[in-house]
């Protein structure tokens, strides 16, 4: 788990992460509703976008250690 914890350290403080949720809310909630929309559960669509958020995540650590 090293990896994650180097990547965390990189992090940009509290109020920038804030700030990016604050940009990224909207766009988030519009692809969950999309996928409402053509029938999908709204807890599905919204575990499959923090799926692929978790997957892009994982490639980021490890291009960090290369």
């Amino acid at each position: 788990m090293s990896n994650v914890l180097e990547f965390r350290a990189k992090c940009p403080d509290d109020k920038s992460l804030a700030d990016c949720r604050e940009a990224l809310e909207p766009q988030v909630m519009k692809i969950v509703a999309e996928a409402v929309g053509r029938g999908y559960p709204a807890a599905e669509a919204a575990m499959v976008v923090a799926d692929i958020a978790d997957d892009y995540i994982l490639m980021l650590s490890r291009e960090l250690r290369h």
